[in-house]
């Protein structure tokens, strides 16, 4: 799966795997959908964060 997802100003949610380029958004297969909810852009973002806050750090060594 390559997915990018991100909500802008509380009120938009953006998902899909277009890349933001000429190709991307227009050559490829790719899909894009933007949902306009805060109620979703909201969702999103507590399972992002939630998601986040439970992984683990890097080591030095693994960088």
């Amino acid at each position: 799966m390559h997915l990018k997802s991100y909500q802008i100003d509380g009120r938009l949610l953006r998902t899909g795997a277009a890349n933001f380029s000429a190709s991307g958004l227009k050559r490829q297969d790719n899909d894009l959908i933007v949902i306009k909810s805060a109620e979703a852009a909201a969702s999103f973002k507590r399972n992002f964060d939630a998601q986040f806050a439970s992984g683990e750090a890097l080591s030095a060594g693994a960088r």
